[in-house]
């Protein structure tokens, strides 16, 4: 048998390369290493916390006390991941993408932004605005986004609107709002842009995940298609991420309720306690009320849809409504006092500070809301305008 010695030379020579690109090839590390120093602490205790978006907690990953105003955490986590380094007594706080690496960082109470919640419930402390991170590729990845000089200079007049607003007259306040509706159009265009560009970058990084989950939470509206081409184009680790499962969950959500598909049907208690269910108004045309007591233009259409109810009861229309009242003597009380005619139900909050159930379930952005049903269960319009939904009705109806 012969050897073809030239061949054994470049297999033997690919091997090496392969060999050294290996070496020189930084490995990826399974745990942190985060050794970090703070002027203006001199000691105290640090801890490593991540947020539960699920349901709105949080929980700490990792604490020490430290002396000498320096500290050294290590660990293992399973993603990169957002979360908030909190320092006590005093409470100071600042964010930054952990990830399994060796992470150092100095930080300064120097500039620091305080706030004070105690009035309402909450607590007080302060954010640390003077800080740096080396050794976290994904903090470095999520600063280049936030360091873009758009997105600065829409920051930068947004932090201009607020300090004007604080010393404007109401009606100088009124001028500051349009202005602040404007901008933020403006910003929501960019930053939506600037996202999807980042994405077909960095596909596979947790950061693009978290960059788009938090620009949805603030612009829900966002049309489905654009949602469904951002996400599709998650890959690997992006792809384990909590922010992804958010998103995904969502996406999963707003498909459902599309029109044409059929309405996720419930059971909630009625005043007296006894159930409802939905899918029983089954044969019937059904308007879905999202409303509350303490909801001031939920109310004012009360009168409306009485009349539309009068007019078109007897020609097939049913309205539920479905407060989101976490108080029942709140929501009896307006009951009595608008004295509505058709079917109410409550709403439940079954986990701590999160949304209603089935306000969640229909994602309902906000209050008054209305969806509409055919007699098969099937969705004409969801989360529409009530000028939409009468003219809908009185479509079918007339």
């Amino acid at each position: 048998m012969m050897i073809n010695k030239q061949l054994v030379k470049g297999v033997g020579l690919m091997t090496l390369l392969a060999l050294a690109v290996a070496a020189c090839t930084p490995e990826k590390k399974n745990e942190y290493n985060v050794t970090g120093t703070i002027s203006g602490v001199d000691s105290g205790m640090v801890k490593l916390i991540k947020s539960n978006r699920e349901d709105r907690t949080s929980t700490t990953v990792d604490s020490l006390e430290f002396t000498d105003g320096s500290f050294v955490l290590s660990g293992k986590l399973d993603n990169p991941e957002m979360m908030t380094i909190l320092i006590t007594p005093g409470n100071w706080r600042f964010n930054l993408f952990m990830e399994n690496n060796d992470i150092k960082i100095i930080a300064d109470t120097t500039g620091a932004e305080y706030w004070d919640y105690t009035g309402y419930g909450g607590d007080k402390g302060a954010g640390i605005k003077n800080y740096t991170v080396q050794g976290s590729k994904s903090h470095d990845l999520y600063r280049s986004f936030e360091e873009n000089p758009k997105n600065a200079a829409f920051k930068a007049a947004f932090a201009d609107l607020n300090k004007r607003f604080g010393k404007a007259t109401e009606e100088q306040q009124t001028v500051l709002r349009n202005e602040s509706d404007s901008i933020r159009t403006l910003f929501r265009a960019w930053e939506e842009n600037a996202i999807d560009s980042f994405v077909n970058i960095n596909p596979s990084s947790v950061v693009s995940a978290y960059l788009f989950w938090n620009h949805y939470q603030f612009n829900e509206d966002i049309s489905l298609e654009k949602m469904e081409s951002i996400i599709g184009r998650f890959r690997e680790e992006a792809l384990s991420s909590p922010y992804y499962k958010l998103l995904d969950t969502n996406l999963k959500q707003r498909v459902a309720l599309k029109p044409g598909n059929i309405a996720p049907d419930f059971t909630a208690l009625k005043p007296d306690s006894t159930e409802f269910t939905l899918s029983s108004t089954s044969g019937k045309y059904v308007l879905l009320d999202f409303w509350a007591s303490w909801c001031v233009p939920c109310r004012q259409a009360i009168p409306h849809w009485k009349e539309l109810y009068n007019k078109y009861q007897d020609k097939g229309l049913e309205i539920v409504g479905i407060t989101n009242d976490s108080r029942w003597g709140d929501w009896r009380k307006a009951l009595e006092q608008e004295n509505m005619p058709w079917i109410q139900v409550a709403d439940d909050f079954p986990v701590k500070n999160m949304p209603a159930r089935i306000a969640t379930q229909y994602m309902i952005p906000f209050l008054p809301s209305y969806t509409l049903l055919d007699p098969t269960g099937k969705i004409l319009l969801h989360n529409a305008p009530k000028e939409d939904i009468t003219k809908e009705i009185e479509a079918r109806l007339n």
